[in-house]
């Protein structure tokens, strides 16, 4: 008796991410993470509550500084060939707005932030951190809800390094958006309410 014949894995690139998520798709939602593609869990209350509280802060701030754009999910990035993300949050300077596009970024955003769940933290760290730093964010928050936290990692061309850790008794500051303040108490207090 003859066995079937294992099919080759496919490897998904950018172009076949695209093709296969049109922009009025109002189903799953999908990452393409080392040319895999992921579907995406439901968000929690708690992680939309945060994300809507960091960036009604931010908006303001950097508004009012006039220091660049962010852009909340889902939007994607397209990191590299294999890779197209939709972090949670990113900011673009003024001065590289031009990556801006209407169904996302191709190339590196000089900040993202992601939030951390059960289900993705492993990915977050192990496979979409070294990929930003390999192709250029400059800065990665990774915000845990449930230590009430958020990490900050600066990229070099060799890996990323965590060069500071806030919590919620801190003021959040940012070497990307410079003049740019969140006091992290009520941010934190507003979404941990909501859990």
């Amino acid at each position: 008796m003859t066995q079937p014949e294992a099919k080759p894995r496919t490897k998904f690139t950018n172009a076949d991410y695209i093709a296969m998520t049109p922009p009025e798709n109002s189903g799953p939602r999908y990452q393409l993470i080392n040319g895999e593609l992921v579907e995406m869990a439901g968000a929690t209350f708690g992680h939309q509550t945060f994300l809507l509280e960091m960036s009604a802060e931010l908006l303001i701030q950097i508004r009012v500084l006039d220091i660049g754009t962010i852009v909340i999910a889902p939007y994607d990035v397209h990191v590299d060939l294999f890779n197209t993300y939709q972090p949670d949050l990113l900011f673009v300077s003024n001065a590289r707005r031009h990556i801006l596009e209407s169904r996302g970024i191709t190339g590196a955003p000089d900040l993202v932030m992601e939030i951390l769940s059960e289900s993705t933290r492993q990915r977050d760290f192990n496979e979409k951190l070294p990929v930003y730093a390999a192709n250029g964010v400059r800065e990665v928050w990774m915000v845990s809800l449930v230590e009430a936290t958020i990490s900050v990692y600066a990229t070099e061309e060799h890996g990323a390094r965590l060069v500071s850790e806030f919590t919620a008794n801190d003021v959040l500051t940012s070497e990307m958006m410079p003049g740019v303040e969140i006091e992290l108490g009520p941010v934190f207090a507003r979404a941990l309410a909501s859990v």
